[in-house]
């Protein structure tokens, strides 16, 4: 076979035609092992825009968080180490975003009866603390066993975007929110 006249531009055609069909197929077919994100990413929900109650009765609404990134956790009044131990991990993932630290904002959704143990407010400065009282934010939540197992990263919209678990290393968190922060335009 020479490669004179149309051969050589049939070749090129057919060797785009198959680097065309590749790439279709891949983008179909094949499942990448590893992802970017460290959290489990979630299918995009906005949660209940609906009133909140402070720990001190009065009420807030849940739009007002509107605008920053949040992260969220869900635990009982009567902190155990694992509550803790959540509570650490969001104040020093916010803390160490320096500049873009107000940016971020934590809330603490409290279930059940009871307030928080006063020394443990004092170990935490600038952490919202609203009782959970609307069944629907509960719902809302994608969980596993139980809520409080988890800490949930929400976007400016009142979207939810990522779960972290018990295990989930907090330097995965930690660079999940620089990787957002850096590429949002919004929050």
């Amino acid at each position: 076979m020479s490669l004179n006249g149309k051969n050589p531009l049939l070749w090129l055609f057919a060797l785009g035609m198959l680097t065309l069909a590749g790439s279709y197929g891949a983008y179909l077919w094949w499942l990448p092992t590893q992802h970017m994100n460290h959290g489990e990413l979630l299918e995009t929900r906005p949660l209940p825009a609906t009133m909140l109650q402070e720990m001190s009765g009065r009420r807030f609404p849940f739009e007002s968080l509107r605008g920053k990134w949040l992260l969220l956790t869900v635990q009982p009044a009567a902190c155990d180490a694992r509550c803790r131990q959540k509570l650490y991990y969001m104040r020093q993932v916010r803390t160490a975003q320096n500049e873009n630290m107000m940016r971020i904002e934590r809330l603490w959704l409290v279930t059940g009866e009871g307030s928080p143990a006063p020394y443990l407010l004092s170990e935490h400065p600038g952490l919202i603390m609203a009782r959970l009282t609307d069944p629907a934010w509960l719902a809302a939540l994608p969980v596993r066993r139980e809520a409080g197992e988890h800490i949930y990263l929400v976007d400016p919209l009142g979207n939810l975007v990522l779960r972290y678990n018990d295990e989930s290393d907090p330097t995965g968190m930690l660079k999940d929110l620089v990787r957002l922060l850096k590429v949002s335009r919004i929050g």
